[in-house]
């Protein structure tokens, strides 16, 4: 069952996605543990990303939350972030039908014309899943946000690379 997330479901958001992302025990495909120290997110940031234009969408299975994506209109792109699955869930097309929950309800809501994201340079798992769903890299790149709280980079050079695809109505 996909629901729009409220407050209440804020601490389970940042266990999943923390877990997910960083858990040096539990490494799934969508890992960044060997890549990035520390939280992904905390309660605080994940607040401040739950906004008018913005929603988190959760993924439910006999009331386990095993998924999530943020989604945020900006100006006329809907911005995708912060997909995660639950690593004990993964290889199951979960993290396919979030990215395709997060197009329709940015189309639906928003009425965006494209869609936006950002992936860590040394993802090249994560990229391919994205290229092989019509995303496509654009010229702009970023150093990692060191001051942004989300985790300290255990690579060298590790930059922020953006990626775009036009939304089909």
């Amino acid at each position: 069952m996909l629901i729009e997330a409220t407050e209440h479901h804020i601490a389970a958001i940042v266990e999943l996605v923390n877990f997910s992302y960083r858990n040096k025990g539990h490494e799934g495909w969508t890992s960044e543990a060997l890549i990035v120290e520390g939280d992904r997110i905390n309660a605080d940031q994940l607040q401040d990303l739950m906004n008018s234009n913005a929603a988190v969408l959760l993924l439910l299975q006999h009331k386990q939350l095993v998924g999530c994506v943020h989604v945020q209109k900006r100006q006329d792109a809907g911005y995708i972030g912060m997909l995660t699955t639950h690593p004990e869930f993964q290889n199951q097309g979960i993290g396919k039908q979030l990215l395709q929950a997060a197009e329709h309800y940015l189309i639906e809501k928003y009425s965006v014309s494209c869609f936006k994201m950002s992936v860590l340079s040394a993802r090249t798992e994560l990229l391919d899943f994205y290229q092989r769903r019509g995303y496509q890299l654009t010229a702009q790149v970023e150093d990692y946000p060191i001051h942004a709280n989300v985790g300290q980079p255990m690579l060298k050079d590790l930059t922020v690379l953006h990626l775009g695809k036009p939304a089909l109505k």
